[in-house]
């Protein structure tokens, strides 16, 4: 959505946004995790679903609000099974709207889950005090990782673009050999609950 692009209605859009979240948390699947290990809730947030773009701050506290409760709720749900899991939320910025979620995993998709965003970076912003402020969030322990994106040099034969080379990056093979550039494009706060459950 282009930046002077005004929304309609935006009060009314908000009310609704928050009626939608406070009419409960998001069902954890049993049916994904026993056949695909994993199962995951994302955001719709409607005419704020923007790419590499905040939405407004009152959006985002209300979304995030809606993840942190159904972390929460999912991890009441997983703590009566015996088997080991990773539960952790994800907000991320600037990619909001289309990349924070909760995710739950199980079996092969724990390790997968828990290195999944690199190294944790110790000297990066810590959780901004907008979600630190909300219910439930001082319950987790969050780190803050680097959000990379993917880039396939099958794209870019000849050379990396300047925009991409002017941002933080690192060349990556993959197993099967392939050259590809993971470039920084902002950041991601893990969040989870510091019990055995929970690969650190």
């Amino acid at each position: 959505m282009p930046a002077s692009k005004k929304i309609r209605g935006k009060r009314r859009r908000f009310a609704g946004l928050q009626q939608r979240y406070q009419q409960g948390t998001a069902a954890l699947n049993p049916a994904s995790l026993k056949h695909w290990h994993y199962d995951y809730e994302k955001l719709g947030l409607g005419p704020w679903h923007w790419h590499q773009r905040q939405p407004p701050k009152a959006v985002r506290q209300v979304a995030a609000q809606y993840l942190l409760d159904t972390f929460l709720a999912w991890n009441q749900r997983l703590h009566n099974q015996p088997e080991s899991y990773y539960l952790a939320v994800w907000l991320v910025s600037p990619d909001f709207a289309h990349s924070s979620q909760v995710v739950a995993g199980v079996q092969e998709r724990i390790s997968w889950y828990a290195t999944g965003s690199g190294h944790a970076v110790p000297e990066g912003p810590p959780l901004p005090p907008e979600y630190q402020q909300l219910p439930g969030a001082g319950q987790l322990s969050w780190r803050t990782h680097r959000w990379e994106a993917m880039l396939d040099r099958f794209d870019y034969p000849t050379s990396w673009p300047a925009w991409v080379l002017r941002k933080p990056h690192r060349p990556y093979q993959a197993p099967d050999g392939q050259e590809y550039l993971l470039v920084q494009t902002g950041w991601v706060w893990v969040g989870t609950l510091p019990t055995p459950s929970h690969p650190t």
